[in-house]
């Protein structure tokens, strides 16, 4: 009998056992699943797609130049590559510490997946404007594989930037960042629409945005490449189709002297010299007075190519441009500086300001 009990006692301490084990695998099995789902979190991207993204993000990359900018301009320290990235001489206007960025690409033809699965980025942002379909980027996650793909749109819209800035600071965990680039942003786009608004239709600067070595290609009014001439309250004087996509209409010297504009800019620097050296161009008001003026560009255009949220700083100038008396040099180089700060992470000099414009 005692025997019996023994054996019987040693059955239920094994069957005790059992059930610790069975308890703490559940237990262990539990705070293992809780945590590998408090390492991701689902978004909606801006193209209304539901992704799951890590919690945490380390290293982002981007399949054009614009939304490169944003990453850049958001959390400079996530951003793996650049595409479409500053020249060496341009890079010295970061800081050091984002000298050694690499190119990935360089916004040109199709992307190289091999490259950026290698970097091995948390996730991939690509712009879809509003007016493409945002179904392609599924065909694009299919490339990807496992990494998160994450649309966003006004990449492109020199006024819709604020809701990307937002979306994308808080995708990167850096909501703070984009709160402080978007008083920015907000403050001076209304304080040049609310002036600009009051000038009469008649009064309006008449503008030639000129393109190429020989000036004879341009983007009307309508176009993204063209955009900072209407919001800074400038007449765009071409009248032409707008040329989707990279832009740029091939215009004739006949319809340039009939659209008589006073203020030419350009993208181009050997475009400047052929201008004021030809007859027929000096027959223009503009280049008469010379009045040609070239876009600033270090380390990113300000006014087009990309045509980003690198064009930011390009408001302010471009405003001071058409309407100097209204806005001043002094107010529009304190913008510029106050733009390099905080969007470029650099404290620009009043004397390398002065060599970014005359560059």
């Amino acid at each position: 009998m005692k025997k019996m009990k023994t054996e019987i006692n040693k059955i239920k301490n094994i069957i005790l056992i059992l059930l610790c084990l069975v308890l703490v695998s559940s237990v262990y099995g539990t705070e293992e699943k809780i945590a590998k789902d408090t390492e991701y979190r689902v978004i909606t991207d801006m193209a209304g797609r539901r992704v799951k993204i890590p919690v945490k993000i380390t290293k982002v990359l981007s399949t054009s130049p614009p939304p490169t900018t944003f990453i850049y301009m958001l959390a400079p320290e996530k951003l793996g590559g650049w595409v479409g990235g500053p020249s060496k001489d341009a890079g010295k206007l970061l800081p050091k510490e984002y000298h050694n960025i690499p190119n990935i690409g360089w916004g040109r033809g199709e992307t190289n997946y091999e490259a950026y699965i290698a970097a091995r980025p948390d996730l991939v942002f690509i712009g879809v404007e509003v007016e493409l379909d945002p179904s392609r980027a599924e065909t694009v996650q299919e490339k990807f594989g496992t990494i998160p793909v994450v649309c966003i749109e006004n990449s492109r819209n020199a006024t819709g930037y604020a809701k990307t800035i937002t979306f994308m600071g808080d995708v990167l965990g850096v909501p703070d960042r984009a709160k402080i680039l978007n008083d920015y942003y907000l403050g001076v786009l209304k304080e040049v629409q609310e002036r600009v608004a009051t000038i009469p239709q008649e009064k309006r600067t008449r503008i030639y945005y000129a393109e190429g070595n020989n000036g004879l290609s341009t983007d009307p009014s309508g176009s993204p490449h063209s955009q900072l001439i209407d919001v800074c309250g400038g007449f765009n004087v071409a009248v032409c189709s707008v040329n989707t996509g990279s832009g740029m209409t091939e215009v004739t010297m006949e319809s340039v002297l009939m659209w008589r504009p006073d203020v030419i800019i350009t993208t181009s620097r050997e475009f400047i010299p052929q201008a004021y050296k030809d007859k027929t161009w000096n027959m223009i008001p503009a280049v008469k007075k010379r009045n040609i003026h070239l876009t600033p560009s270090k380390p990113f255009n300000w006014f087009d190519r990309p045509p980003g949220v690198n064009r930011i700083v390009g408001i302010p100038w471009t405003a001071h441009v058409l309407y100097p008396d209204i806005f001043t040099e002094n107010w529009f180089r304190e913008k510029a500086k106050r733009f390099y700060s905080i969007f470029y992470h650099y404290d620009l000099t009043d004397e390398e300001l002065t060599l970014i414009l005359k560059d």
